[in-house]
C-alpha cells in the first residue's frame, strides 16, 4: 500500500516547474524574437486581406449578382403588391402605406443585423 504523504509530496514536486538561472534572459530574448517580425506580419496580413477583398468584389461584380437581385426584387414587388391588394380592404395597413420588395429586403437586412448584434453580445458575455 502506498504512503499518502509521500504521494502528495511527489505530486507537489512534479507540479512545480524548476526555475533556471537564465529564465529572465530567455523570456527577454523570446519577446524580442516575437516582436521583431510583427510589423512585417501586420502589413502582409493587411495586404493579403485587401487583395482577397478585391478578388471577391471582382467576382461578385462579374457574376452579375446585382442584376439578379434587381430581377428578384421586381418579382417580389409583383407578388407583394398582388398579396397586399387582398389585405388592403381589411384596413390592416395605414392609408398610403406602400410596401414593396425594398421594404421586405430592408426588414430582412435589419433582422440579420439584429441577430448579428445578439450573437456578438452572447459571445462577449461568454
Amino acid at each position: 500500500m502506498a504512503d499518502i504523504a509521500f504521494e502528495q509530496q511527489l505530486d507537489r514536486l512534479f507540479a512545480q516547474a524548476p526555475v533556471f538561472r537564465d529564465a529572465d534572459l530567455f523570456a527577454l530574448r523570446l519577446d524580442e524574437r516575437l516582436d521583431r517580425g510583427w510589423t512585417a506580419r501586420r502589413f502582409l496580413i493587411g495586404g493579403l486581406g485587401l487583395i482577397g477583398g478585391l478578388i471577391g468584389g471582382a467576382q461578385i461584380v462579374g457574376s452579375h449578382l446585382f442584376s439578379r437581385f434587381d430581377a428578384l426584387s421586381a418579382h417580389t414587388d409583383r407578388l407583394v403588391s398582388s398579396d397586399l391588394s387582398q389585405v388592403a380592404p381589411f384596413n390592416l395597413l395605414p392609408a398610403g402605406f406602400a410596401i414593396n420588395g425594398e421594404v421586405l429586403w430592408m426588414s430582412a437586412a435589419l433582422g440579420a443585423v439584429a441577430i448579428g448584434f445578439g450573437v456578438a453580445r452572447a459571445i462577449r458575455d461568454i
